[in-house]
C-alpha cells in the first residue's frame, strides 16, 4: 500500500510540472503587439475604422493580459490560450466609454469574444470562431521594410521602381542595416533613439542596372531624422517632412 501511495504522489507531481510548463509556454506565445489586417465582418477595413485601425496587445506573467484598441475605444481584459490553439476572450471587454459614428467596434469585441482558436505564422496571427476569421499582423520595427511611397517631387515610387522595390532590413538589436536598391546591396550603420532614425555610412555594391533610380532611394534615406511606425508601415522622415513610406509584406 505504501508503494502505490508513492507512485501516485510522484506521478501527480510529474502531471502538475507538466501542466505548468504547458502552460507557461501557452501563454506567452503571442506576447507583442498586433494590428487587425482583414475580418469577415469588414469588407474594408479602412472606410469601417475610419479612427484607426484596431489592435491588439498580449502579455504573459501569471494571467494572460490583452489591451487594445477597438477602433473607437481602449479595451482590457483577460485571455486564455489552452491545448490545440485553442483561445477565449472574455464576454465584456473592460472598456472607455466614448461613442463614435460608423464604426464596426461592436464587431470587433463580438468577433473577439466568440474567438475559439488561434494559428500563428511567423508575424501573421489569426483568430477562428464559427462566425469567421480575424487576420493581423504583429508590430515590430524588426524586419524587410519594402519602399511603398516615396515624396520626391511628383515622382511615384511605382514609377521610379517598376520591376522590384527597394527594402531596408532592420534587426533593433544591430547598430546596422542592410537592404537592396532594386538592383544593389546595401549597408551602413543605423542610429535609434526614441523617435529618432538615421541611416550613416551607406555602402553598396557595384552592379549596372538601366533605368533604376538607385540614388533617389539612398538620397533620401541619408535625408532621415526621424521615424513613425504605424501598424505594418514605417514612415521615415526629415523632422516632420515625409520622405518616404515602407511597408512589412506578409503571406
Amino acid at each position: 500500500m505504501k508503494k502505490v501511495f508513492v507512485f501516485l504522489a510522484v506521478a501527480s507531481l510529474i502531471v502538475s510540472c507538466a501542466v505548468k510548463k504547458e502552460i507557461k509556454e501557452d501563454q506567452s506565445v503571442l506576447n507583442g503587439n498586433w494590428e487587425l489586417a482583414s475580418a469577415s465582418f469588414s469588407k474594408d477595413l479602412a472606410k469601417d475604422f475610419k479612427e484607426g485601425l484596431p489592435t491588439l496587445t498580449f502579455e504573459s506573467a501569471e494571467n494572460l493580459s490583452v489591451y487594445g484598441y477597438d477602433g473607437c475605444n481602449r479595451i482590457n481584459g483577460k485571455a486564455t490560450l489552452k491545448k490545440n490553439q485553442e483561445i477565449s476572450f472574455p464576454a465584456d471587454f473592460i472598456s472607455t466609454m466614448m461613442a463614435c459614428e460608423k464604426v464596426k467596434s461592436d464587431d470587433y469585441r463580438k468577433a473577439l469574444s466568440q474567438a475559439t482558436s488561434y494559428e500563428l505564422k511567423q508575424n501573421v496571427l489569426i483568430l477562428k470562431s464559427d462566425g469567421g476569421e480575424m487576420k493581423f499582423h504583429k508590430v515590430t520595427l524588426n524586419g524587410n521594410w519594402y519602399l511603398d511611397k516615396i515624396y520626391v517631387g511628383k515622382i511615384k515610387a511605382a514609377d521610379l521602381y517598376p520591376y522590384k522595390k527597394p527594402f531596408i532590413k532592420i534587426d533593433i538589436n544591430q547598430p546596422v542595416f542592410s537592404g537592396n536598391t532594386a538592383c544593389n546591396a546595401i549597408n551602413g550603420q543605423l542610429l535609434m533613439y526614441q523617435n529618432t532614425m538615421k541611416f550613416n555610412h551607406i555602402t553598396s555594391t557595384r552592379m549596372f542596372c538601366e533605368g533604376v533610380n538607385e540614388k533617389v532611394f539612398t538620397d533620401a534615406l541619408e535625408k532621415v531624422t526621424h521615424y513613425k511606425l504605424e501598424g505594418t508601415r514605417l514612415i521615415l522622415l526629415e523632422k516632420e517632412k515625409k520622405i518616404m513610406e515602407l511597408v512589412q509584406q506578409y503571406e
